[in-house]
């Protein structure tokens, strides 16, 4: 089966990333307004990096299964891996803490060691309280992002019979971490994100599109509603705290069972997706590391005018969502001067390699 371009899982993306936004909101009018944003509601937003995950899975997998076990594809596969996280990363991790020192956006950085900024730059894991106080609160998922490459990495460049048993008995050890039989070290940061559940998320995706490119499925629109009915369950039960799951059972199964059958639905028949949702999805990385630093802003904006209006909670909640629709519009336009160029910039280099 041939990697036909799959709009709606672009459109996903997307979603992911309003997601994030909406939950990041309420998160940010708490630290700057000491006010709750629409009492709350889209705090399972969060679930949208849940999203994320999946849908890497399925992307790689669906793009680059023809490619396991082919060495000579691995300089290439690495350059267009990396080249699409790190360059835009770079220029606006750089550009806050140049922020941070010109103009005390974060007086944290000023107090933070050679190390931790090497490790920032890098995507190495440290702790998310660091990246959050001093670096990109969003990075921490990144790291998740590159170390998935380099699982897959491994499969390209060693022969199944050798990369197969070493990622099988990873998995292993993340599975048994996950239901609580191995217990890791708690000050152990690289054990315990090397063996984090998150990494289950990922290999959901995988097992996604290996359904897809190795079954055929005629219930794609059953597993879009039975995903939606899992999501919404786990929305309703982020907010109540109802039983304590999991986001991994329940937003990530709800995702997996998503993007099976959108991609099976779209795999069988054209779908005509607006271009809006398909540029927004196109978008969704750059709305993604930059949201976070117009929401602030705006925000403290919002806090140093001390209008009487503002103490009307309805008002607010409308200036929220114009807040964040302003961020995600930044973010779009983050993407088309800045983005759009770094990557038209790398992609005859990833040809070459």
């Amino acid at each position: 089966m041939s990697s036909k371009r799959l709009n709606l899982i672009q459109v996903f993306r997307g979603l992911a990333a309003v997601l994030v936004v909406l939950a990041h909101t309420d998160l940010i009018f708490n630290q700057n307004l000491g006010q709750d944003f629409f009492f709350k509601i889209f705090n399972f937003g969060g679930s949208g990096v849940d999203f994320f995950f999946v849908l890497s899975g399925f992307i790689m997998f669906y793009i680059h299964q023809k490619d396991i076990g082919h060495q000579n594809k691995l300089g290439t596969f690495l350059f267009k891996r990396f080249t699409r996280v790190y360059p835009l990363y770079w220029v606006i991790l750089t550009s806050k803490i140049f922020a941070s020192f010109l103009f005390a956006y974060s007086p944290d950085t000023n107090n933070r060691g050679i190390g931790e900024f090497i490790k920032a730059f890098l995507l190495f894991p440290q702790d998310r309280e660091i990246l959050s106080s001093s670096f990109l609160g969003v990075s921490w998922t990144l790291s998740f992002e590159i170390f998935f490459y380099l699982l897959f990495g491994l499969l390209i460049w060693l022969k199944p019979k050798f990369s197969f048993p070493l990622i099988t008995t990873w998995l292993i050890g993340v599975l048994l971490h996950f239901i609580g039989f191995i217990k890791l070290p708690q000050d152990n940061l690289l054990l315990k994100f090397i063996f984090s559940e998150y990494n289950l998320e990922f290999v959901l995706g995988c097992l996604a599109a290996y359904t897809l490119l190795n079954r055929k499925i005629n219930y794609g629109i059953q597993f879009i509603y039975l995903g939606l009915f899992l999501y919404t369950l786990s929305a309703i039960n982020y907010y109540y705290k109802i039983i304590q799951i999991s986001s991994v059972i329940s937003f990530g199964i709800a995702c997996t069972l998503l993007v099976l059958g959108a991609s099976s639905l779209e795999l069988r028949k054209s779908l005509n997706v607006p271009n809006v949702l398909l540029f927004i999805g196109n978008a969704s990385y750059s709305i993604y590391l930059a949201h976070g630093f117009f929401i602030n802003h705006m925000t403290k904006i919002l806090n140093k005018l001390q209008l009487d209006i503002f103490q009307n909670l309805v008002v607010l909640n409308v200036f929220g969502f114009i807040i964040a629709i302003i961020a995600i519009i930044c973010g779009c336009i983050v993407y088309s001067y800045l983005e759009k160029p770094l990557l038209t910039f790398f992609k005859p280099k990833a040809v070459t390699t």
